[in-house]
């Protein structure tokens, strides 16, 4: 017997119409508010029971800074350049540099000129130094010989009184000289240190300086901060950045997990369309604040313990990158 199909009625097919409307947007909003509540939940407690920490691709990095006060005139690298040991990156020109320099030349000129009259006194002294021990003995035997035969009445007291008088004096001249000589001597070592001291401070500023070139100290790449010509620094100020040797990830813990985190663990990284995997290499001693990015506003947190993952494969992924790390939920880790 063919089944009858139930017709709708005219009268009542607006009402049927409202009613299905009525069903599928109820289901939409059931639908629309346990995924939001859902994600809300995850958001704030999620990290519990989902291995998920925030990261950040580093490298082993040193600091280009500027020693001096200058201005950059000559930039010779750009971010991401490779570069090699003693390659030049940028020069400065720095007055302050050049003045203290020419202050240093002028002073050891000072002392040259000084270590020369001194050299030159010493000269003159040993010159005349034989002269005044000779006149300083001859009138002392003379004066001698007065005193022997002034008893006699041979001569008078005034011609014994200019003997010793001339021996006294070429004494004491003779006495000058030694004690000047001592005394040009013991200046011109201390002279000849304080050369010694200005050479090497002007030796360690010309080293220092390099004609204002700022090189690089080990082959890596360059980081995302070079200066620009023209850019004012100031002493200690960072310019830029070089990257070498292994990158790894630096990320931060939460602050209660029902997982297990070990050294040696795997995980799986991931950061824009690249992934890669990688292992606990170690869980650090330390903490540190989040960066802005990482923070949760519902759930601030001061500052997380850190771990530190190595790549396992090479790394496909920038330096300073923001990743994620994954692999295990609720206790099951499928990372192997």
């Amino acid at each position: 017997m063919k089944r009858l199909r139930r017709q709708p009625r005219v009268d009542r097919l607006d009402a049927q119409q409202r009613s299905a409307s009525g069903r599928l947007g109820r289901t939409v909003y059931l639908v629309l508010v346990t995924l939001f509540f859902g994600s809300l939940a995850y958001y704030m407690v999620g990290n519990m029971f989902v291995l998920s920490l925030d990261g950040t691709v580093l490298t082993e990095r040193y600091s280009v800074g500027a020693s001096y006060p200058g201005r950059v005139m000559e930039v010779y690298v750009k971010e991401g350049d490779r570069v090699e040991a003693g390659m030049p990156l940028i020069r400065i020109e720095s007055f302050e540099m050049i003045r203290e320099l020419a202050n240093f030349a002028l002073r050891d000129s000072e002392l040259s000129i000084r270590e020369g009259q001194l050299n030159g006194r010493l000269t003159t002294i040993a010159a005349i130094a034989p002269l005044a021990e000779r006149t300083a003995r001859e009138t002392g035997a003379t004066a001698t010989q007065f005193d022997t035969i002034s008893g006699r009445g041979i001569v008078s007291l005034l011609s014994k009184d200019d003997a010793l008088r001339n021996s006294l004096q070429a004494a004491e001249r003779l006495a000058a000289l030694q004690s000047e000589k001592i005394a040009t001597e013991n200046e011109l070592v201390l002279l000849r240190r304080s050369r010694a001291i200005f050479r090497e401070a002007i030796d360690k500023l010309n080293g220092l300086y390099d004609d204002g070139y700022l090189r690089a100290g080990a082959p890596g790449v360059v980081g995302a901060k070079v200066p620009i010509p023209g850019q004012i620094v100031k002493f200690g100020d960072e310019l830029m950045q070089i990257n070498f040797g292994r990158s790894y990830i630096l990320a931060y813990l939460p602050d209660a997990y029902l997982f297990e985190v070990s050294e040696g663990m795997p995980v799986r990284v991931k950061g824009g369309p690249h992934s890669a995997r990688g292992r606990i290499e170690a869980i650090l001693t330390v903490a540190d604040a989040l960066p802005a990015e990482f923070q949760n506003m519902f759930r601030p947190r001061d500052r997380s313990r850190l771990v530190r993952i190595g790549l396992e494969q090479p790394n496909p992924f920038a330096v300073s990158q923001k990743v994620t790390v994954t692999g295990c939920a609720f206790g099951y880790c499928w990372t192997r």
